[in-house]
């Protein structure tokens, strides 16, 4: 089974496993962002129930006077 060396792209080999490697880690997100992610998502969560009960609570007192 011969290969054609014209279709063959040595620039974008896609058995070259450095360049895998970095394209990966490029593409991927450091644990650390992952991290802040995680925590501004628990934050909104925390803010959004806050805002809730502050609602409930309010609309509570005005029914009650």
């Amino acid at each position: 089974m011969a290969r054609n060396n014209e279709e063959y792209n040595w620039l974008d080999d896609p058995f070259d496993e450095k360049k895998a490697a970095k394209e990966q880690q490029q593409a991927g997100m450091s644990s650390r962002s992952k991290l802040f992610v995680g925590i501004g998502c628990l934050a909104v969560i925390v803010v959004i129930a806050l805002m809730v009960f502050i609602g409930v609570g309010a609309l509570g007192a005005f029914m009650a006077a």
